[in-house]
């Protein structure tokens, strides 16, 4: 991957001394990004809904409720991948049940965390290049997704689509004069749309980069519409944009 990838991760834990050592360790691995640190999970679930987190640092025994419950109770499209840092080494086992990629006990040193840390590295890059690979292989010959909406399938053309807008659990496709609603999760269609076509821009919004037709600090224009940018996603956009100039 290029040296300028970065990975978003947070903090939970509900001890202010082990959230400021693992902000510490964070500040010094330059591919992560600290997006927030919380001593509540249930305030880190809408950050999470947005799909935008690569890595969660997570305790286990924590005063709401324990990190193996919150993360059960968390949807799977919701889930980045979690490494557990606990005083508690007797819950290992129930951690790799709900699919922990590592698990530190406390005091962690600086090593531990930094190879825990490249492992989930190494396990996002690898998903990413398959993904790619399976887009860059289908994005010739589809060039329209399926979806369900009100018991009816509908064949939904890239080149119609303007903007697709996520709210909880649904999904809406803004064609120009038509709207389509279905159930879905906007960090799957994230994954499943061709990345050439497509961008996510904002928690909740993903944008057809051809329908673009310009971009004005934090805001896009697609169509008759005006869409907010979120401050995380716009340098990606730019990157994007930018290209599609060059190359036309």
């Amino acid at each position: 991957m290029s040296h300028k990838e970065v990975y978003n991760c947070i903090v939970i834990d509900d001890e202010f001394l082990a959230r400021k050592l693992l902000e510490e360790y964070i500040s010094k691995i330059p591919q992560l990004n600290l997006i927030k640190s919380y001593s509540d999970p249930i305030d880190a679930i809408e950050l999470l809904s947005a799909g935008q987190i690569d890595i969660m640092y997570i305790d286990i025994q924590m005063t709401e409720i324990s990190g193996i419950d919150f993360i059960k109770r968390l949807p799977i499209a919701s889930r980045p991948l979690t490494i557990f840092v606990t005083a508690y080494p007797q819950y290992a086992v129930d951690c790799f049940e709900i699919d922990a990629i590592e698990y530190l006990v406390k005091p962690t040193s600086f090593l531990r965390f930094f190879k825990a840390t490249h492992k989930a590295i190494d396990i996002i890059n690898t998903k990413r290049k398959a993904l790619l690979w399976e887009n860059n292989k289908t994005q010739n010959t589809k060039d329209y997704i399926i979806v369900k909406s009100d018991r009816k399938l509908i064949k939904l053309y890239y080149k119609d689509i303007y903007f697709i807008e996520g709210a909880l659990e649904y999904v809406t496709f803004q064609k120009k004069d038509e709207k389509v609603t279905t159930l879905y999760s906007l960090k799957k269609l994230e994954e499943e749309l061709p990345q050439n076509q497509f961008i996510r821009i904002h928690k909740s919004y993903i944008v057809s980069i051809d329908k673009i037709s310009e971009i004005d600090g934090n805001q896009v224009k697609v169509g008759q519409w005006n869409i907010h940018v979120s401050k995380n996603l716009r340098p990606k956009l730019l990157d994007k944009f930018s290209y599609q100039y060059k190359e036309s």
